[in-house]
């Protein structure tokens, strides 16, 4: 719940005492329009954001030049959430203005010569890795790509927002063919019940290589890509 929800659902309950204590004594008009109040600003606290305001603020996820083999899937918490972006706005204010259905990305920068990476909605930035976890997979993933979903905004209200993702460590690029063993690789993803021949069929948001033997246990072929 945001600051101003809880603002609003405040002063709704200051409204409706005012007004409950008002028409025992007679003040009929006063308690009642202290009454309406009451109940226009407990609307708009209680109030859900509309499907198309959500869709509004949605920022599409950049289609995949290639599936990628994912070499790593980790869940965390994106830090740095309270400090100001360059431009000012501070990430606190854009976090109060996601439901957690955004899609994000990870881009890969260096800070002070160490390796560092931004997590961002659209083009504002809500946080970072932590050092500790950006060096590592640096480290460990010199070439990798980075790919996240939302798990969870959390916080709001009297409590500072924060937001936990997981990320997809994904290779740079992969062949159509396992180099190893020669088996085809076909392509999903996390909203798709099928698989693919081509990565960027279907609309695909951050689509997975995996061996076909392995996608048939599990997922259906697309007609459209793979006759």
């Amino acid at each position: 719940m945001t600051k101003k929800k809880v603002i609003l659902l405040v002063v709704a309950a200051l409204f409706a005492v005012s007004g409950l204590t008002a028409l025992p004594s007679g003040n009929i008009t006063g308690g009642v329009g202290c009454i309406v109040v009451a109940a226009v600003c407990a609307y708009f606290g209680l109030k859900k954001k509309s499907a198309g305001k959500e869709n509004e603020n949605r920022t599409p996820a950049p289609a995949a030049a290639s599936g990628g083999r994912v070499l790593d899937t980790i869940r965390t918490k994106v830090v740095g959430v309270t400090f100001n972006n360059e431009d000012g706005e501070n990430r606190q204010d854009i976090l109060s203005r996601m439901s957690g259905s955004e899609d994000i990305t990870v881009e890969k920068y260096t800070y002070n010569g160490e390796p560092a990476a931004y997590v961002k909605w659209g083009d504002k930035v809500i946080g970072n890795l932590s050092a500790e976890l950006a060096g590592d997979l640096a480290r460990k993933y010199p070439k990798a790509r980075y790919t996240a979903e939302i798990l969870e905004i959390s916080g709001g209200g009297v409590q500072t927002f924060g937001c936990n993702i997981e990320l997809d460590v994904i290779e740079d690029a992969t062949p159509s063919v396992s180099q190893h063993t020669g088996e085809t690789t076909v392509y999903v993803d996390r909203s798709n019940k099928k698989y693919h021949s081509k990565p960027n069929c279907s609309g695909m948001k951050n689509p997975k290589s995996i061996p076909l033997s392995q996608a048939k246990k599990k997922y259906t072929a697309c007609k459209k890509c793979c006759k």
